[in-house]
């Protein structure tokens, strides 16, 4: 009885070899395949810190929100206050009087004005022009246009070009709903003239706001881990103000929200 052979044998040393590389070849794929396959399951290596793209957030037993604990000694003891209130008076200084109020470069727009005529401001100022023909700008008991010297602002942080010849400064208060009218207005400034200007935020927190001091806290808290943090705060005050969700509950939800420590 002539004995089976198997199809190897049919085989020369040279298609044997080759065949045992590719199978070898596809063995290792596989195990590299699994190997990747666990790494993106388990989110990465065991060592990462990369925190979590949906954070928790914390409450105690009587549902007051625990907030990361950087941001919440921050904003409980009220270290940032003092700077709050260095805002204000700053402000106070060179003529705010309500909010919002922004100087693009030192030249008063009092109001929450429409972006048509903010962009007719800051053409001008782009184009070395004069102001005069811009009946807004005109106060309504003087019939001047103010403009100011702006000072050297403390911690400044900049959206745009930090060596832009125009300087847009907006004082503002988080509760303010003209403030939270006007920033659409400001979004799209800064979309449409980007690396042209550089704009930055100030404080200027109106007495009867009872909410917009500790708002502004929150602001300067999240600055202190960085102006990407700050600004993205910036936008978390004015959402929960249009959400009516003002207050420390709220502020320390935001800073969970967007990574604080």
């Amino acid at each position: 009885m002539e004995e089976k052979k198997s199809v190897f044998d049919a085989l020369s040393p040279k298609q044997m070899f080759v065949t045992g590389l590719v199978g070898g070849i596809m063995v290792l794929c596989t195990i590299g395949f699994f190997i990747l396959l666990g790494i993106m399951l388990g989110g990465g290596s065991g060592t990462s810190t990369k925190k979590s793209g949906n954070p928790t957030v914390v409450t105690d037993a009587s549902g007051n929100v625990e907030g990361p604990e950087e941001f919440s000694q921050c904003l409980d003891s009220g270290k940032t206050a003092s700077a709050v209130q260095a805002d204000l008076q700053l402000g106070s200084s060179i003529g705010v009087n309500g909010t919002p109020a922004t100087f693009v470069n030192g030249v008063l727009v009092s109001g929450a004005f429409p972006y048509d005529a903010l962009k007719q401001v800051i053409d001008t100022a782009l184009a070395g022009g004069s102001f005069d023909s811009l009946e807004f700008l005109k106060d309504q008991n003087t019939g001047k246009i103010v403009k100011v010297d702006i000072p050297e602002l403390p911690n400044a942080i900049w959206l745009g070009n930090e060596k832009a010849k125009v300087t847009v400064v907006e004082f503002s208060d988080f509760e303010c709903p003209f403030c939270l009218r006007f920033e659409p207005a400001v979004k799209q400034m800064l979309q449409e003239y980007g690396d042209k200007i550089r704009f930055t935020y100030r404080h200027f927190p109106l007495s009867f706001h009872p909410q917009a001091q500790k708002a502004a806290e929150a602001f300067e808290c999240a600055k202190e881990q960085g102006s990407e943090q700050a600004w993205a705060m910036h936008a978390k005050l004015f959402e929960l103000q249009s959400s009516q969700q003002l207050g420390i509950n709220g502020y320390k939800r935001a800073a969970t929200e967007i990574g604080l420590d």
